[in-house]
């Protein structure tokens, strides 16, 4: 004769598995460390993608932050054009998407191992690396001493929908060094007017038709992991 039981429903019946965050939104999350993955390359089998984790959570859901080696050209200042009143083309200089990353690291461990921020800055620590993978286990070792700290944290929407870090979040000053102009993470995190405006438009914005296709499923898809993820660009991502 069968039987019924609910001890095999014990601790099972509700998922604990949680979704990610939301873009457009600042959040009260737990830092809950970095993680260091090397991915094997799905078109290019050969290929594989040294990567940085930066891994966030609350009840509500989680979000990472994934960083790629930098390539040589990572290195490079860009310049950025704009036309000015009298209708000429002007250029300002850029930090590099190196000199971005670095800073982007800096912000974290300003708020999650803040005693380690203060001797950078005091010079009173010198802490580099000579290659990436020792780049990646200095990073790791800096701000895992600051696993389970609180932080706020502020999420934009890329074209695709997905929770990023703003973009363009670096300047130069007069000095030509490279600083943080808009903060993403710490106690000190609001969203800038252009961003507001941005948000405000997609949320009045009227959904586009789209027409149903079939997809071309012969053709291999790109990795898209080749490059070092430091184009913050909210409007081109």
């Amino acid at each position: 004769m069968s039987s019924y039981s609910f001890n095999t429903t014990a601790g099972a019946s509700q998922s604990t598995s949680k979704p990610r965050l939301a873009g457009n939104n600042i959040y009260d999350v737990k830092f809950d460390g970095c993680e260091i993955q090397d991915i094997q390359g799905v078109k290019d089998t050969t290929a594989v993608y040294k990567v940085l984790k930066l891994k966030f959570s609350n009840e509500d859901g989680t979000f990472e932050h994934t960083i790629f080696e930098p390539r040589a050209e990572d290195f490079i200042r860009r310049e950025s054009e704009f036309k000015n009143k009298e209708g000429k083309i002007e250029k300002i200089p850029q930090p590099s998407n190196v000199e971005s990353m670095m800073l982007l690291f800096k912000h974290a461990i300003d708020s999650i191992a803040p005693a380690i921020a203060k001797q950078i800055d005091t010079k009173e620590k010198n802490l580099g690396a000579t290659n990436w993978d020792d780049l990646r286990k200095l990073v790791v070792k800096i701000l895992d001493s600051g696993k389970g700290t609180v932080v706020r944290i502020k999420l934009l929407k890329n074209n695709k929908g997905e929770a990023i870090f703003p973009g363009f979040f670096t300047g130069l000053n007069r000095e030509g060094s490279a600083y943080v102009r808009n903060n993403f993470i710490g106690s000190k995190v609001a969203f800038s007017t252009y961003e507001l405006q941005k948000i405000n438009s997609e949320a009045t914005a009227k959904p586009t038709k789209v027409e149903s296709f079939t997809p071309d499923l012969s053709t291999p898809q790109s990795d898209n992991l080749g490059s070092l993820d430091m184009d913050f660009d909210v409007t081109g991502l």
